[in-house]
């Protein structure tokens, strides 16, 4: 959670690397995650991740075809554009993407494209910032990207898109504003994709093991346990008021 801004994309993903690398605890939590998204995957093949960034996910889930807007290295296996999916009607089994939403400037364009390359039955699965009271409170006071809630993704998506030299648009509201307050306008907007899921987890573990620049609180053995212990203890104020992230899952419904 750096409260620094970047140049460009490619600066941001060296950040991210030299983090994962140092910090076990982080790298546990991320595993924790993958872990909770590929349970939500359908038995449908390929897997296809957007944004693969450091690629940290295809190490999790090695079947994953790895994607980005450039070549971040070699662990991506197709250079693709969000904006202008490449794949063929039904050719996609599931999408997976971590943080990667917020930073696309017309969201829809791309659920309506990710729709379209999918079968039957295939998933699209993504985490991404929450909308929370404590979430906003973390976003604002130690975190370098915009939340923007007053932002209408649904008007805005006959517009052109805006100028994002060195993909560094951002726009930590966005899940909230589709899934949460814009769920009635998402159905009649995405017709062919079905709201299977929208879950809130993470409260205290998540900030302390600092992000990407602070300083970890949490040691790696002890975060699995502990993390368990937040979500069970926090479940039922999670919704609404304390979750940090949130984990949505939507499903291709050709009836």
């Amino acid at each position: 959670m750096p409260k620094v801004s970047f140049a460009d994309y490619g600066q941001e993903l060296e950040v991210q690397r030299q983090a994962w690398e140092r910090k076990p605890s982080l790298r546990a939590l991320y595993h924790l995650w993958y872990g909770r998204m590929i349970r939500e995957l359908s038995p449908l093949r390929p897997v296809v991740e957007i944004g693969s960034g450091c690629g940290n996910f295809k190490a999790y889930f090695p079947e994953t075809v790895a994607t980005d807007v450039f070549d971040c290295g070699p662990w991506i296996d197709r250079i693709v554009d969000a904006r202008a999916l490449p794949f063929a009607p039904g050719e996609v089994g599931n999408f997976v993407l971590t943080d990667c939403l917020h930073h696309l400037p017309r969201p829809l364009r791309f659920f309506r494209s990710a729709a379209e390359s999918l079968q039957s039955g295939g998933r699209i699965v993504l985490l991404e910032p929450a909308g929370t009271p404590w979430a906003r409170f973390i976003w604002k006071h130690f975190h370098h990207e915009p939340f923007e809630l007053t932002q209408d993704v649904f008007a805005e998506d006959s517009l052109p898109e805006p100028e994002n030299e060195g993909f560094t648009y951002s726009n930590m509201a966005t899940a909230t504003a589709l899934f949460v307050n814009g769920r009635d306008r998402l159905r009649a907007s995405l017709p062919d994709l079905s709201l299977v899921k929208v879950e809130y987890s993470d409260f205290l573990i998540y900030p302390a093991t600092g992000g990407l620049s602070y300083h970890n609180l949490v040691p790696a053995g002890l975060l699995a346990p502990l993390h368990r212990l937040e979500h069970t203890l926090t479940r039922p104020l999670a919704n609404r008021l304390l979750g940090m992230r949130i984990l949505v899952v939507l499903e291709r419904n050709d009836s």
